[in-house]
């Protein structure tokens, strides 16, 4: 599962800046994965990967109703590194 929020002019800058722009109204987009197991581990985890589902969620609200849409729940995702995505 990839969750990565969408980027604007302003996010730009203060990335150049050393900082961080917090934004309400961000909007996010949403892959699902599926791996070969025997790949997961190695440098080619991505050959004969399946795009699953993908979602664009146009702000926090409506990400939480994908992630609920597909059984997700939001507790998942509390840091970046607890996943079993090899990315």
């Amino acid at each position: 599962m990839t969750i990565r929020p969408a980027w604007s002019a302003p996010d730009v800058r203060a990335q150049e800046e050393g900082w961080v722009r917090g934004d309400a109204g961000r909007g996010f987009r949403l892959d699902q994965w599926e791996y070969e197991r025997e790949r997961v581990e190695g440098f080619d985890y991505d050959i004969g990967a399946t795009l699953v589902r993908a979602a664009d969620a146009p702000d926090e609200s409506e990400l939480k109703s994908v992630l609920d849409a597909w059984g997700l729940p939001v507790g998942l995702f509390v840091h970046p590194w607890e996943t079993d995505d090899p990315r």
